[in-house]
């Protein structure tokens, strides 16, 4: 018999777009469909939520990924100790970042003091559920706002980790939704510099996506960013599916296939 499965969706402070279309396309996949809010700030929920058996699929932002790993929900397919640049690197030796200073944001600001003020580098926190989005910025800029923090103007510490390394020269970057270890869906996102969303259509970018999947991986389901680089194609990072957003991809594909997975695994079965 196969497992119940209920996609638990946060309805705030998400794009209202593709919250409609996930909720559209887990009913089509014939799944169970219960709204979240999420209060920031807070470790509750801003609406009351019935106990809900079998899987839970959680769909918003970190915020909600944090909440889930509390409730136990098993549709949540996030592991903190994998979900991290350095063990990517450890597991990996085609990632876009492989040789990385990886230090807290204080000594990072102290690093940063070191180095020319108008120098160019790519900056991001260690952990996926990220506390800022990885950027590349000078160094005067990286101590501004990092100096902040001390000041609370920030949602990290002085004690956060972080990698720094030198910007990389990208030429076009993908999103590619894995399932179960399987490459489903894929979508540009930047080409040439210029933000582009197009669905990939080609079945070479699809087969180079799946030889990169079919290596190790942080979760069996999860996100991939690929990059095309002068030397090859090289990940740029993982992210939980449960929080990632999305480009010019399919839905209605990318859920059909998350629910499919989750309804046939047996009652009783572990996390996955």
């Amino acid at each position: 018999m196969n497992m119940a499965v209920t996609w638990a969706i946060q309805t705030n402070f998400i794009t209202e777009d593709h919250i409609r279309r996930v909720w559209t396309a887990a009913e089509d996949a014939g799944a169970r469909v219960q709204e979240i809010k999420v209060i920031p700030f807070s470790d509750e929920l801003g609406n009351e939520v019935p106990e809900l058996d079998g899987v839970v699929i959680p769909y918003g932002a970190t915020k909600l990924t944090r909440l889930a790993i509390e409730r136990g929900w098993r549709g949540l397919c996030f592991d903190a100790q994998t979900f991290r640049v350095d063990c990517w690197n450890r597991h990996r030796d085609d990632m876009l970042n492989q040789h990385v200073r990886q230090m807290t944001v204080r000594e990072c600001m102290a690093a940063m003091q070191d180095e020319d003020e108008d120098s160019i580098w790519f900056v991001r926190p260690v952990q996926d559920l990220k506390h800022f989005d990885g950027t590349v910025t000078v160094a005067k800029e990286i101590r501004r706002w990092m100096s902040s923090v001390d000041s609370g103007n920030y949602s990290f510490d002085g004690e956060t980790e972080v990698i720094v390394a030198p910007p990389q020269k990208i030429h076009a970057e993908w999103r590619f939704f894995i399932v179960d270890g399987r490459v489903v869906d894929g979508s540009s996102y930047r080409i040439a510099g210029q933000r582009m969303a197009n669905p990939v259509a080609r079945p070479e970018l699809y087969e180079q996506a799946q030889s990169l999947a079919d290596g190790w991986l942080p979760h069996p389901t999860c996100v991939m960013d690929v990059a095309q680089t002068d030397d090859g194609f090289k990940v740029i990072e993982f992210n939980t599916f449960n929080s990632s957003g999305f480009y010019a991809h399919d839905i209605d594909k990318i859920v059909a296939a998350v629910t499919a997975h989750f309804a046939a695994q047996p009652f009783g079965a572990g996390r996955d």
